[in-house]
């Protein structure tokens, strides 16, 4: 039997979210050790822990007690949030069914969890970014003047999966537009056409994240373009019995969420967690990429990421998905 591969997921607990955990936890060959949660994001912070923790009850006893990290209820840079109506979902865990209450939940302070960790295990771990880089990103930046943590990290992260990011037709062919003014539809309030949400949620938190100097693979919307969700995923979905994939179908069809099937709604988180367990559903390509920081509330272009031969990191930045291989490969899981 192959050995397992150790993940970390830090998440915002969005509607995909959902779907990524549910992914890695049911997977035989995966071994999740910890989930952080990040309120920078979809769900406010409390909510996401606690729907979290509820959502664990679909699994074993063991799974219940897995550690739930509390992470950050501010970005590294700036105050960008979400629509109302997007948390307004979240919090409610798009109204599907938990089991029941996990009164076994193990929460803990995000930041001093991660450090004794990475302080002591002898592990090595793979981080499933898809929640923005906040919390990791504190832990990176605590990291530059804590040597002894720098060097835990850097023994035991072997890499990051993030989904994040869009490379614009500026760069490659065909390129990806920014996702911000698509979920604030009639009445946006930002004018950034040009980034995607999990970046530009804190642009400081994913740069740390891209710089820390493990290696990096970003799933951009390139990728996940590839990738709808469409009615006859939603359709096989359905079919599958087992309460977690019953949970999952009942989470799209949240009113928002089921008037994107088909037409707005991608295979964001999933996807970067898909490649973890079969990177071959995805090509990528090395870009040298940092991010933009400076903000005009005009013409904003924060988030936006930039290739840079000079200044940039050079990471592996997933720019195609094979769709059928990529329903297959989450879709399998569930059918075992």
């Amino acid at each position: 039997m192959s050995k397992l591969t150790k993940v970390i997921i830090d998440t915002d607990m969005d509607f995909d979210d959902y779907m990524a955990l549910a992914y890695l936890l049911q997977h035989p060959q995966i071994e999740v050790l910890a989930i952080s949660v990040t309120g920078c994001g979809a769900a406010h912070l409390s909510k996401g822990v606690e729907n979290l923790a509820n959502f664990l009850t679909l699994y074993s006893d063991e799974t219940q007690k897995l550690p739930i990290l509390k992470g950050a209820n501010a970005p590294l840079r700036y105050s960008n949030v979400f629509p109302a109506n997007v948390r307004q979902g979240a919090d409610s865990h798009y109204q599907a069914t938990f089991p029941q209450e996990n009164r076994q939940a193990n929460i803990y302070e995000a930041q001093a969890w991660l450090t004794d960790y990475f302080l002591s295990t002898s592990d090595k771990v793979t981080v499933l970014s898809i929640g923005g880089g906040t919390n990791f990103g504190q832990l990176f930046q605590a990291a530059k003047t804590d040597k002894q943590l720098q060097t835990g990290i850097f023994n035991a992260i072997e890499q990051i999966v993030m989904m994040g990011g869009n490379l614009t037709d500026e760069y490659i062919t065909p390129g990806a537009s920014g996702n911000i003014l698509d979920t604030l539809g009639d009445n946006p309030y930002y004018s950034n056409a040009v980034a995607e949400w999990n970046i530009f949620i804190d642009p400081l938190g994913a740069q740390e994240v891209i710089d820390s100097g493990i290696p990096v693979t970003l799933v951009a919307l390139n990728a996940t373009q590839d990738v709808p969700i469409d009615n006859d995923f939603v359709t096989q979905l359905k079919r599958i019995q087992s309460p977690q994939a019953q949970f999952l179908s009942e989470v799209l069809d949240y009113p928002d969420n089921k008037e994107g099937i088909g037409s707005f709604l991608s295979f964001w988180d999933p996807l970067a967690a898909c490649v973890i367990t079969n990177p071959d559903i995805v090509s990528t390509q090395p870009f040298a990429i940092c991010i933009e920081q400076a903000m005009n509330e005009e013409q904003d272009t924060s988030g936006k990421l930039i290739v840079d031969e000079v200044d940039g990191t050079k990471i592996n930045v997933a720019i195609s998905a094979n769709k059928s291989l990529v329903y297959e490969t989450y879709l399998a899981v569930f059918n075992d």
